[in-house]
């Protein structure tokens, strides 16, 4: 039988742990966004979170490659 790469090879479980870590933050976002019903409210930690979360992201994807790769 070939070995074909599937989505559950150790190789890929980073990208599952990026994943549970995204669901987790919009998870916290939405309770966060239920308890806090102003609409529209944007103070500066709101702009922080946008301007430093997609960065964060991509930040902890390289660290992933980095060590995956050594």
């Amino acid at each position: 039988m070939i070995h074909s790469k599937t989505l559950f090879d150790k190789g890929n479980l980073k990208y599952f742990f990026i994943w549970i870590i995204s669901l987790l933050l919009s998870g916290l976002f939405k309770l966060i966004g239920y308890l806090n019903p102003n609409v529209l409210l944007i103070n500066n930690f709101l702009v922080l979170l946008l301007v430093f979360g997609p960065a964060l992201l991509v930040t902890i994807i390289l660290v992933f490659n980095k060590f995956s790769n050594s």
